[in-house]
């Protein structure tokens, strides 16, 4: 049995819990705490994961992860993950419902709330029509040649106010064209998936920052890893998405130690517990 892993069994037994009952704790599956305590390292689905779920080992049975990883660094593997791994059965559930829906079938949920769209859109536009047409009405004022200064200076000052009125439109109205072109994250109906929009041409900001301890980190645009490596607690990395990019991932090893911002503007990662799995992969579409 590996050094390491005979340490870990030795402070689960001292703990009193049973492989079933670490399980439960840790939300990872049985056969790869087993591999852990064997040091057979190999059997976890990539190496990525090593570090990460011997964080979440020593930490249940009360050891110091950041001194056992330390101690053993030259024994635990440090690369790519070969494969994504599901932490939990219900994870696992989620992920084969979601592939099983076509895109059509989806996109069919937001039918009702895309008509409600176009119906407000619809109602905008016939106001500001006809707003319009009678501020052109109002202007449209014919003066006779027989009228008097007075009569003169009146029509002069109505011309004045509906002048005025129409350059405040239509300054509202650029202020609003402004703010509906600015950046905005919202996160979808679907756990750990957002929604990147108006992201400028010359391409936007990601930032990762590691928060009240250590987290491992890995980012992708498209099929391509970008970067990978461990940030410690206020350690930043930053990432230039160009305006191009349609989908990017950030995979963590511990989503309760990660902060995100895009464009300056923070990402709600929400929070996990410490009877959840910490691993983590969050994904952002970019929509022009």
């Amino acid at each position: 049995m590996d050094e390491i892993g005979q340490k870990l069994r030795n402070a689960r037994i001292k703990k009193g819990y049973t492989i079933d009952d670490l399980q439960q704790v840790t939300k990872i599956q049985k056969r790869y705490l087993i591999a852990i305590e064997e040091g057979q390292f190999d059997h976890l689905p990539g190496d990525f994961y090593v570090r990460a779920f011997i964080k979440q080992y020593s930490d249940a049975v009360g050891i110091s992860s950041d001194d056992l990883l330390e101690e053993y660094k030259s024994e635990i593997p440090d690369s790519q993950p070969k494969e994504p791994v599901q932490t939990s059965e219900k994870n696992n559930t989620r992920a084969i419902k979601e592939e099983s829906v076509p895109f059509f079938t989806r996109m069919g949920n937001y039918i009702p709330q895309i008509i409600v769209g176009i119906v407000i859109l619809v109602i905008i536009g016939v106001i500001a029509y006809g707003m319009i047409s009678k501020s052109q009405n109002e202007s449209k004022v014919n003066i006779p040649q027989d009228k008097t200064e007075q009569t003169s200076k009146k029509s002069s000052s109505k011309k004045k106010s509906s002048t005025k009125k129409s350059s405040t439109k239509k300054t509202t109205a650029k202020k609003t064209a402004k703010k509906s072109t600015a950046l905005s994250v919202k996160e979808s109906s679907t756990d750990g998936t957002y929604t990147v929009k108006n992201v400028p041409s010359d391409g936007v900001d990601v930032v990762v920052t590691g928060k009240s301890g250590q987290a491992w980190i890995q980012f992708s645009e498209g099929s391509s890893t970008t970067w990978q490596q461990a940030l410690s607690s206020g350690e930043k990395k930053s990432t230039k998405v160009s305006a191009d990019t349609t989908t990017f991932k950030i995979q963590t090893g511990n989503v309760n130690h990660t902060e995100i911002s895009i464009g300056g503007k923070s990402v709600d990662l929400g929070k996990v517990s410490g009877s959840e799995s910490i691993v983590k992969t969050l994904t952002f579409n970019v929509e022009q």
